[in-house]
């Protein structure tokens, strides 16, 4: 038997944490809901792992063992498509362990194809991997073997899956150019800093004539730089680890998540991003037929912000005591009148689950725009920038230059 370290969450909405000891994650999921908890997160515990599992992590990361997670949406869309041809779980699953390109994932499938030649169910054989496969797909897997629709509830995982990774894909292609602009803009003031500006300096010295307000003012910054490197890295390196520290912290992770929801640029598309994510998930675990209150606590165990997280946890909390969902989305500000309008209307028809993934692609769709947006008000403001650094340069360096020569004269 194994230990697991468990955060669930009681009929009240409080988080309860625990370890336990079982064969499985499943039998750690089973006992916890016959004691009226809602598991949200449970992990192994092996022996001796803090320092050796994180080496080991290191190594298996190196060695390419790592899998993506669009490699595990390939798997799903494939297993869907195989299941729905009526071939049989087993060699489904012999095919795609031969077919993975990944070495460290094909020895993944097949030891969950073993788990299932000695008896085990797909849902019991991935939840010996919860790395690689989230609790709510494992939970979702089991309900499809009960209904017996494994076939539809892996082309949802797959798709949603598939959807997330698309997400996380228009994010960095859209942040992608103005990185590159911000870092050539850093580079550039480097090099002005440290090199150009110290040898124009050498040449002002030279010959020792009075230089304009806005030179010695460039040459004067330039020296308290490069005279005091040593304490602004340490500075820097200070504040870095600071920050990388504090904000693991649960305090740290809250004022970032609070930030992201209020600053200016950034807090449209982080509220456009959550209720993508939000309403994508809860409408997939209803379609697999998992119960609301389960479905909100996996959804707000995925939600990726501490300010949502809360919220969805206390509109479970409040749904339990009697409310509807469209109720207590109403009385939190993050969710539009359009996400709360769309709920109470697939509350009272039925169709709650067919809803909430329309409402996702409506967000996939807003973020997509205001990304394209984004971008294009950024991009001029960052060459304008650049251009006028260096037409200061120019300015503060040339225009000396250019007096001496006629003074010379």
């Amino acid at each position: 038997m194994s230990k697991f370290a468990c955060i669930s969450v009681n009929n009240e909405g409080q988080k309860v944490q625990n370890t336990q000891e079982a064969v499985s994650i499943l039998e750690v999921s089973s006992a916890l809901r016959n004691r009226g908890l809602t598991p949200v997160s449970i992990k192994e515990i092996k022996p001796g792992s803090s320092g050796g599992q994180a080496l080991g992590e290191v190594f298996s990361f190196l060695k390419g063992g790592r899998i993506k997670e669009q490699q595990v949406a390939d798997f799903f869309r494939q297993l869907a498509t195989m299941l729905h041809a009526g071939v049989s779980l087993s060699d489904s699953l012999e095919s795609l362990s031969s077919q993975a390109e990944n070495p460290h994932f094909s020895r993944l499938l097949t030891q969950v194809r073993e788990y299932i030649a000695w008896g085990k169910k797909l849902s019991e054989a991935f939840s010996e991997y919860p790395r690689v496969f989230p609790l709510f797909v494992i939970e979702m897997i089991a309900v499809g073997e009960e209904t017996g629709s494994l076939d539809q509830v892996t082309a949802d995982v797959a798709a949603f899956l598939e959807g997330q990774i698309e997400l996380k894909k228009k994010v960095k292609e859209a942040t992608r150019y103005p990185m590159f602009v911000t870092g050539f803009f850093l580079v550039a003031v480097g090099v002005m800093v440290f090199y150009l500006i110290p040898q124009f300096k050498a040449i002002f010295d030279s010959y020792g004539a009075e230089l304009p307000p806005l030179t010695l003012f460039v040459l004067n910054g330039s020296d308290f730089l490069i005279g005091n490197l040593p304490y602004e890295i340490a500075v820097v390196v200070g504040l870095g680890l600071f920050a990388l520290v504090y904000l693991r912290t649960a305090k740290g992770k809250g004022l970032l998540d609070r930030m992201k929801l209020k600053l200016p640029l950034v807090a449209k598309l982080t509220s456009y991003l959550l209720l993508a994510r939000i309403c994508r998930t809860l409408g997939l675990l209803l379609q697999s037929g998992v119960l609301l209150m389960v479905a909100l606590d996996h959804t707000a165990a995925v939600a990726g912000n501490v300010v949502v997280e809360s919220a969805i946890r206390d509109i479970r909390k409040r749904i339990v005591e009697g409310s509807t969902l469209a109720q207590e989305m109403s009385k939190h500000s993050f969710f539009p009148p359009m996400v709360v309008g769309m709920a109470r209307t697939g509350e009272q028809t039925g169709t709650l689950s067919e809803i909430l993934p329309k409402v996702a692609d409506f967000y996939d769709r807003e973020l997509n725009y205001q990304l394209k947006a984004l971008i294009s008000i950024l991009e001029p403001c960052l060459i304008i920038g650049l251009g006028v650094m260096v037409a200061f340069f120019v300015l503060s360096m040339y225009y000396p230059i250019f007096t001496l020569g006629d003074a010379i004269s």
